[in-house]
């Protein structure tokens, strides 16, 4: 499955349930070092809310690291849903 930089970014904060390979038990992703790699948003103005950052999707970080500290390879993620909690969050608090 592909998975955008605005969407990494997001995972990391909401940290959502993910379906694997051939793992029969379902995951939660903890995070993806995106050290090195542009911004949620780039910064904006009052009106302007920010541009999305242009990116290589070959350079982002290939694999995530669940819960219990176990990396997995982010191509063979097929099913990923909430996790409960997190649903509603304000993304622009967390980018400050």
């Amino acid at each position: 499955m592909k998975i955008s930089l605005m969407q990494r970014h997001a995972f990391n904060v909401t940290k959502p349930i993910m379906e694997v390979g051939d793992l029969e038990e379902k995951v939660q992703w903890d995070y993806c070092d995106l050290e090195g790699h542009p911004p949620y948003r780039l910064p904006g103005t009052m009106t302007s809310h920010g541009k999305i950052p242009t990116y290589n999707y070959d350079d982002l970080p290939k694999t995530f690291t669940d819960t219990n500290g176990k990396e997995h390879l982010i191509e063979d993620i097929y099913s990923y849903m909430s996790s409960g909690g997190k649903d509603m969050i304000n993304l622009n608090e967390y980018l400050k």
